[in-house]
C-alpha cells in the first residue's frame, strides 16, 4: 500500500564534510523544474559540442540535473565558507559550485529523493 506521508515542509539534510542543508520537499513541480532546466543545459551543451562523448553527455545530464534540483530545493545551509573560513551567503552560484564536489551531489541526490523513492517502492509492493 502507498503510504502519503512525504515531507510537506522544508527539512534538513546532513552532507559530507560537515554540510547540512535545509530544504523543500522534492515535490512534482520541483523536479520537473530540475528536468527542464537539465534538459536545456543539455541541449546547449550539445550544440556548442556536437561531438560530445555518449558518457560524457550522461555525466553532464546528471550533474546538470543534481544542481537543478539543489537551486531549486535548497533553501539554507550551514557549514559552508569561503576561502578564510567565513560563512558563504546561500546564492544560486554557491550552491552550484557545492554540487560540483562528487561526495556532496552523490549524498544530496540520495537524500533528498530518498522520500519520493520510498513511496514509490512501497507503490510498487
Amino acid at each position: 500500500m502507498l503510504t502519503l506521508d512525504l515531507p510537506v515542509e522544508p527539512y534538513w539534510l546532513a552532507l559530507p564534510r560537515g554540510v547540512r542543508v535545509e530544504i523543500r520537499p522534492v515535490t512534482t513541480a520541483v523536479m520537473a523544474a530540475a528536468q527542464a532546466a537539465s534538459a536545456r543545459n543539455l541541449g546547449a551543451q550539445r550544440a556548442a559540442e556536437p561531438d560530445l562523448d555518449p558518457d560524457m553527455a550522461r555525466g553532464l545530464a546528471f550533474a546538470y540535473l543534481v544542481k537543478a534540483l539543489a537551486r531549486h530545493s535548497i533553501l539554507a545551509w550551514e557549514g559552508i565558507g569561503d576561502a578564510s573560513g567565513k560563512p558563504l551567503p546561500l546564492s544560486p552560484d554557491a550552491v552550484e559550485r557545492l554540487m560540483d564536489l562528487d561526495d556532496i551531489a552523490a549524498a544530496f541526490w540520495d537524500r533528498a529523493t530518498a522520500p519520493v523513492a520510498t513511496a514509490a517502492m512501497e507503490g510498487n509492493g
